[in-house]
């Protein structure tokens, strides 16, 4: 079992950060609609941050942790997780965004809340997992 992980500066930045100024920003259109009237800027903000927040919780895409065990792969985040049986695995691809550090893994079909991930090249062990994934499912985009 490898599980990879960020470091608590970098756990905070990247994930937990963007967490809180997505609330920030819809409490923040919340109150200038109540003060200025429903403007469409703040409509826009009032309709994609709960939306942005419950794909951000409910759907991991930017996990905390991801899992490496010889049965499956986890990927932790917000007090949840989402596991995977490898032997369940349909289709497993990474697209690497070097330019931006970050790499996104598609894990089987489509699902709402799940199966897509972003994973920072901050997270301790991250070439070593990506190039475990190339291994065992061949090329990364």
């Amino acid at each position: 079992m490898k599980k990879y992980v960020y470091s608590k500066p970098d756990l905070w930045v990247s994930i937990i950060l963007p967490v809180f100024l997505m609330m920030g920003l819809f409490l923040w259109a919340i109150y200038r609609s109540l003060m200025e009237g429903p403007l469409p800027f703040y409509q826009l903000l009032i309709i994609t941050m709960p939306l942005l927040l419950l794909s951000t919780l409910m759907g991991l895409h930017n996990p905390s942790s991801v899992t490496v065990t010889t049965n499956s792969i986890i990927f932790e985040g917000f007090g949840r997780k989402h596991e995977y049986l490898w032997e369940d695995i349909e289709g497993l691809s990474v697209k690497n965004y070097g330019y931006a550090g970050k790499s996104f893994i598609r894990i089987g079909k489509y699902r709402l809340f799940g199966g897509r991930y972003w994973i920072s090249n901050k997270m301790h062990g991250y070439k070593e997992l990506l190039n475990f994934l190339q291994t065992k499912f061949g090329q990364l985009g």
